[in-house]
């Protein structure tokens, strides 16, 4: 579960600007207005994200564990501090912070993992 809130919220870190859009091999498709976006994607996995002010609130449904969950994370300049909940109980916390084209995210979960992911836009995630 972690895995996949982490891939969520590289996505967000990373959405176009423009009102509909696919990525490669159709694997997701958004929408986009001012404030909202919506994606699917092949598997069934959806998530919704709303922008107010420097507040992001995100909620999404995972395929594999069928678990619905929600997100809410607030910006700082820099730096991005979030805090999720699954429906089976399933808390994480974070942070993003944007270096240069760098995105640097931190997670750990109620059930101890941990995880640190490295993004840059020219080479992707790692």
């Amino acid at each position: 579960m972690l895995r996949s809130i982490t891939t969520v919220l590289l996505l967000c870190l990373s959405v176009s600007a423009h009102a509909a859009f696919t990525l490669p091999g159709d694997a997701m498709r958004c929408t986009r207005s001012a404030t909202l976006l919506n994606c699917t994607d092949r598997f069934g996995n959806h998530y919704g994200i709303a922008q107010q002010g420097n507040d992001t609130l995100m909620r999404g449904f995972d395929v594999i564990s069928g678990l619905s969950w929600s997100q809410t994370s607030t910006t700082y300049g820099r730096l991005q501090l979030f805090t999720g909940v699954s429906a089976d109980g399933q808390v994480w916390f974070g942070s993003s912070r944007r270096i240069g084209w760098n995105v640097v995210s931190r997670l750990s979960s109620s059930q101890g993992d941990r995880d640190r992911v490295n993004c840059n836009r020219l080479t992707g995630c790692r």
